[in-house]
């Protein structure tokens, strides 16, 4: 079998330090995203790596982490790919920071950061520094350096000649900077990177992390204040992605100022002060009214509705049935900790296409019940 000089192979990477130049290599394929196909810019690298590396960097993957976990080195502000987190936690610590300060009478406001193109622009010395720093040291690290350096991708072409699927594929190219796309350890090593940034910052603001998804919270008691604080702090990040060659975009970074008072709260040059977005799958409002999130999710359920009313007609009642829990009811409940307390017109909104999909489900005419105000 296999797996025996597979072990063996595994085994005598991590006792040298050296990880396999046979699966350093990464095939890129071109995926066209939208409009037209003749321009290279309307197209998404898909990037895959070996399967026998994915393998390597499972285990090191759970080393790593167990390693880190048992030290307590991990900030408590980020969210992502770690166990026990989720974007549902960093949205709940995000609107708890929010609701807790507003509710003290706090001026409060948040700063949406936006990297560019995050994964691709990392340093492997920084990353080995920071692993150093984390305790991943000696042949530890010249197992990473090893894994990080080296690099090389092909792009691979598939077109039809004559009915006859066939592939073209390009010279390799060296990879100098970035975490490899579509590898395990990927995420992981981005998360280490930027671990220490809210200790960084901690003095002007809190931040809450999923992966590159980075918020800064800020509040104070008056408007100037909390407009100065953020204003500090937002520099401060400027000054740290230019240490740790991470790109910072203020074009498409936001600040939303929440609650009542928010519009005396002074806008931020140069970024741009909306009273609603996107974050973490959710749309984000300066009231926390959850409206705007509640449109979207009202077109996308509808959307799903009529997948499901399609499926149902051309195949069988199973088939419909996990198209609602593919379709609809993934969507459904995302969030819903936190979007769960908007007011009950919305929530009925959401129950009238919710009770749609089930009377067509079970091929029923009506169902009894909406949800009432509250009257206490």
């Amino acid at each position: 079998t296999i797996i025996t000089p597979l072990v063996d192979i595994i085994n005598k990477s991590f006792k040298s330090g050296i990880f396999p130049s046979a699966l350093k290599v990464s095939k890129v394929y071109p995926k066209l995203k939208k409009g037209v196909s003749t321009n290279a810019s309307n197209y998404r690298p898909i990037s895959i790596v070996p399967t026998f590396s994915k393998i390597f960097e499972k285990i090191v993957l759970k080393r790593l982490l167990d390693h880190l976990t048992q030290l307590d080195l991990l900030t408590d502000c980020q969210h992502g790919f770690l166990k026990g987190r989720s974007t549902a936690t960093a949205l709940i610590d995000l609107v708890e920071f929010i609701i807790d300060h507003i509710d003290k009478g706090k001026y409060t406001t948040a700063v949406l950061l936006d990297y560019s193109k995050a994964f691709d622009c990392l340093s492997h010395d920084i990353i080995l520094d920071k692993l150093e720093a984390l305790g991943v040291q000696n042949t530890a690290k010249k197992w990473f350096e090893s894994y990080l350096k080296g690099r090389s991708q092909l792009v691979e072409l598939n077109y039809k000649e004559n009915g006859v699927t066939r592939s073209i594929k390009s010279n390799q190219h060296p990879i100098k900077k970035g975490v490899p796309q579509g590898s395990v350890l990927g995420p992981v090593l981005f998360i280490l990177l930027t671990n220490d940034f809210p200790d960084y910052i901690k003095d002007y603001s809190s931040v809450v992390m999923y992966a590159d998804d980075t918020t800064l919270l800020l509040k104070e008691d008056t408007p100037e204040d909390v407009s100065i604080s953020a204003y500090i702090a937002l520099h401060m990040t400027y000054d740290y992605c230019s240490v740790n060659n991470l790109a910072a975009n203020p074009s498409k970074t936001k600040q939303i100022n929440f609650g009542r008072r928010g519009d005396q709260i002074p806008n931020l040059p140069d970024i741009e002060s909306v009273d609603q977005s996107n974050l973490l799958g959710l749309v984000l409002d300066s009231n926390l009214t959850w409206s705007p999130h509640i449109n979207a999710l009202c077109k996308k359920l509808s959307s799903a509705l009529y997948v499901i009313k399609r499926v149902k007609c051309i195949s069988n009642i199973q088939a419909a049935k996990m198209a609602y829990f593919a379709l609809f009811e993934t969507y459904l409940r995302y969030g819903v900790v936190v979007w769960g307390g908007t007011s009950t017109t919305n929530l009925n909104r959401v129950l009238t296409i919710q009770k749609s999909a089930i009377r067509s489900l079970a091929n029923l005419r009506e169902l009894p019940g909406r949800i009432q105000k509250s009257q206490n």
